[in-house]
């Protein structure tokens, strides 16, 4: 399991412990400010660091290792996500007592265009939620087309509608351990894939690997072109499918455009070779 179950997670998946949700941690001060101007955080963080960390010297052996775990030290204490395949989605929507679509602020800040691809979520029922408290001027203010409540079925479907896009989900903390969001990401806009895949990772891949039964598989390559981690390759001598685990992410979106069912995800701890690999 990665850290944050270890740490978070009281002998499960970290964002499967309801006490990570609670009205309790969000009611911190400090972390109620936080949550209050995070719009404005995520916007002024990304213009002012993205350039400057794309500019470390990050492949560099020795020093690049310590400028990631530096980096990773900031974020994973402000803000940090975790990759998680549809049914942890349905999981974790069966734990809230709120959802809250939104305009996705990734996008927002480097797009300039507005996505509504992201969820708030809660689950104490009468309780403040992380809805109530999120400071919406950065969208131009309260405005109930732009943070719409929704029912978890209708979350759930959106949810893998946008898997069917190749949008791969994930589940971030507002100051961990304390998770208030559910995205979907992509190359698009995200900043958490971009800052990923050029600079350093801001996410822990998922608790899960991909696997292919090759007796299954024909070799169409659909899930190759899915694949949002470049992790699967195509060799034309056996006419079957390869996967490299070092890229992994365990999001389980090549599974959606699998015809004959031959991709099946399997917990990342089962495999001695992927299961310290977050």
């Amino acid at each position: 399991m990665c850290e944050f179950c270890t740490k978070h997670g009281e002998g499960k998946k970290w964002y499967l412990n309801a006490k990570n949700y609670s009205s309790d941690l969000l009611s911190d001060v400090k972390r109620h400010d936080f949550n209050k101007n995070f719009f404005q955080w995520v916007d002024k963080t990304y213009k002012k660091y993205f350039t400057f960390i794309k500019s470390l010297p990050l492949n560099v052996p020795i020093i690049g290792p310590s400028l990631k775990a530096i980096i990773k030290h900031v974020f994973i204490y402000e803000h940090w996500g975790q990759i998680i395949p549809i049914e942890d989605v349905e999981k974790v929507l069966a734990l809230t007592s709120s959802i809250t679509r939104i305009p996705c602020i990734c996008r927002k800040t480097t797009t300039g265009k507005e996505a509504r691809t992201c969820f708030l979520v809660s689950v104490n029922p009468g309780s403040l939620g992380i809805a109530d408290i999120i400071d919406q001027s950065f969208f131009g203010g309260p405005d109930i087309a732009k943070f719409e409540k929704v029912s978890k079925a209708t979350a759930l479907t959106f949810m893998r509608e946008q898997e069917k896009r190749g949008m791969c989900h994930s589940i971030w903390t507002l100051r961990a351990p304390f998770i208030g969001a559910l995205c979907n990401c992509d190359d698009t806009g995200c900043i958490a894939m971009k800052m990923s895949k050029e600079a350093a990772p801001i996410f822990f891949k998922a608790e899960y690997i991909i696997n292919v039964n090759k007796d299954v598989c024909i070799g169409c390559k659909s899930c190759v072109k899915a694949c949002p981690f470049k992790a699967l390759e195509y060799y034309a001598t056996d006419k079957k499918l390869a996967i490299d685990y070092l890229k992994c992410s365990g999001c389980g979106i090549c599974r959606s455009v699998c015809n004959k069912g031959a991709l099946f995800l399997r917990e990342r701890t089962t495999d001695p070779a992927t299961a310290h690999l977050w």
